[in-house]
């Protein structure tokens, strides 16, 4: 029986402050992780704040009985992010406080791996989001106990379908982003082999074997690289993997949907994020 290993995290104090977060978000994180605990994996490590970790052990260890052996929390300041000071000097700390995304918690999608020491021992490894499980992704028929976070498609059919798909490529979720359904500007074109911009990457879940997680993690790492260095501004992870996508194809294994959630009873042709789950 394969082994899978999941990263995540919660930072949910992070709006207002000069990192930047989504705001309102200590409830949704904790309820969706816990929900995602239901995909049945052998473990799932989730780094969080030195303000948050007595919380999550309350709520996890002794309200809901998780195991410390499934779910580990990790303690990590976001002050020792890789390029931690070159992202800061980039920044408009008054503006990041009105951001809903950090860009240390997205780039540390791919360095937190290397925080893993017995990584190797498993023969999965995915990033997945701690919020994706709530019903503003997925329709009401597959919400359980009528509750906003406990979706019954994270089980183990789930992990089946894509462990089958990353044994040599790594998995990634890839929105249509062209026509009516422009989701994300991209990279400027000079990063571009060859300009493509009509499918947008997105950063919820990715990953594969340990290997090629770590092949990923550096191929992001050398872009992050450049950018840092040559322009001024600083770009979300999703832009950076979908570069990525385009400038090696082969490498991934892509399941491909058009829009979030049906948002009129004529789109029935479109495909939606949550027929990623079935």
């Amino acid at each position: 029986m394969e082994k899978t290993l999941l990263i995540t995290s919660i930072y949910s104090d992070l709006w207002g402050t000069e990192y930047g977060g989504r705001p309102s978000r200590k409830t949704h994180y904790k309820q969706s992780l816990l929900n995602i605990i239901n995909i049945n994996v052998e473990k799932i490590i989730c780094f969080t704040s030195s303000r948050e970790i007595d919380d999550l052990n309350k709520f996890f260890y002794m309200e809901h009985n998780i195991s410390k052996d499934l779910l580990e929390l990790r303690v990590f300041d976001l002050k020792d992010s890789k390029f931690f000071d070159k992202i800061r000097d980039k920044k408009d700390t008054e503006k990041m406080k009105q951001i809903d995304r950090c860009y240390e918690i997205q780039y540390n999608k791919f360095f937190w791996y290397d925080l893993i020491s017995n990584v190797n021992d498993y023969d999965r490894v995915y990033w997945i989001d701690a919020g994706l499980s709530h019903s503003g992704l997925f329709p009401k028929k597959f919400r359980q106990n009528n509750s906003y976070y406990q979706i019954n498609l994270f089980d183990e059919n789930f992990l089946k379908k894509i462990n089958i798909n990353t044994e040599d490529k790594v998995l990634l979720l890839s929105k249509n982003n062209s026509g009516k359904f422009l989701w994300s500007q991209t990279l400027p074109r000079k990063y571009y082999t060859k300009y493509n911009n009509s499918r947008h990457i997105i950063g919820g879940l990715f990953g594969g074997t340990p290997n090629n997680y770590k092949k990923f993690r550096d191929k992001f790492e050398i872009l992050l690289e450049k950018l840092l260095s040559n322009e001024n501004s600083l770009f979300m992870e999703e832009l950076l993997m979908s570069n990525l996508y385009y400038e090696d194809s082969e490498f991934f294994h892509c399941l491909k949907f058009d829009d979030w959630f049906q948002r009129s009873p004529e789109n029935n042709e479109d495909k939606y994020f949550y027929q990623m789950f079935l």
